[in-house]
Parts: structure tokens; C-alpha cells; sequence
């Protein structure tokens, strides 16, 4: 753990490609809320403690689940379905899916993998893109004029 004046980081081991790299997911706590990035890293019961009650979880969401996987690749990567569930497990309020593959950029599908997030867990979902900005207490609609 890391500890300054209004804000601290800690950081968890999460699985992904051990023993050939040690991966770690990070929490990051101010007065303004709490953000937790995953990286990269499988479905993991380790990833629950540290994401919870957080205002945003950036979770590595590389697969539309019941994707035909090798058993070794889905132990350090997630798909869809499992992301949701530490999402859900978490209480994360804002979800942010990250270093998705080509399969979530067919049509329907982003569609598809927020309804069935959404039947896991109740925070809002985004998928992350660069220079996204997400607000730490959700989403707002725009005024009209």
C-alpha cells in the first residue's frame, strides 16, 4: 500500500499468466471516490475484495463468454459473464469493459454483452475507449436546450 496525504493505492495479485508474470490489480481511494483497475487478469475471487463497493471497476473483458477457449487462456483472462459476476459480487456502481477482442465490434454484439451484464449485476456499463472520461458517480443525460 501506497499512502499520501487524501488518497492511497493498494494493489492484489490477480491471475493471468503465472509464473511468467506477476499481474496486479489496483484500487486507488481519494475523497472524490474509489477506482480499481483489473488489467490484465481471469474471472478471480482475489479481484472481489479489492473492487468492492468501488465507484469504478476497469476490468479486462477480452471474450464473449462460452467463447471455445483453451482451459489455460480462460484461467488468466474474462469474458463477459464472469467480469459481471465480480462486478456484481463488488457492488461496483460503474463498470467500465477493457481490452475487449473483434468479437465484441460485430453489430449486436456490444448489445448483447450489456443485456446480459446487466441480468448479473446493476451498475452502469461502459465500454472503455481512449480518451474516455467516467464520471465517478455515473452517467448524466444531457441537458437539452
Amino acid at each position: 500500500m501506497v499512502e499520501e496525504k487524501g488518497w492511497q493505492v493498494k494493489a492484489a495479485g490477480v491471475p493471468h499468466v503465472q509464473p511468467h508474470l506477476i499481474c496486479l490489480g489496483y484500487r486507488f481511494e481519494a475523497p472524490e471516490g474509489i477506482f480499481v483497475y483489473a488489467g490484465d487478469t481471469g474471472p478471480s475471487e482475489g479481484m472481489v475484495k479489492p473492487a468492492e463497493g468501488c465507484d469504478v471497476l476497469v476490468h479486462r473483458c477480452h471474450y464473449l463468454s462460452g467463447s471455445e477457449l483453451s482451459s489455460d487462456l480462460a484461467k488468466g483472462t474474462s469474458g463477459h459473464l464472469e467480469f459481471a459476476r465480480v462486478a456484481q459480487q463488488a457492488r461496483a456502481k460503474n463498470l467500465v469493459v477493457s481490452h475487449g477482442t473483434e468479437q465484441m465490434d460485430w453489430p449486436g454484439v456490444r448489445e448483447r454483452v450489456i443485456r446480459e451484464m446487466a441480468e448479473i449485476c446493476t451498475g452502469n456499463l461502459f465500454f472503455g475507449a481512449d480518451p474516455m472520461e467516467i464520471p465517478l458517480a455515473g452517467p448524466e443525460p444531457a441537458k437539452l436546450n
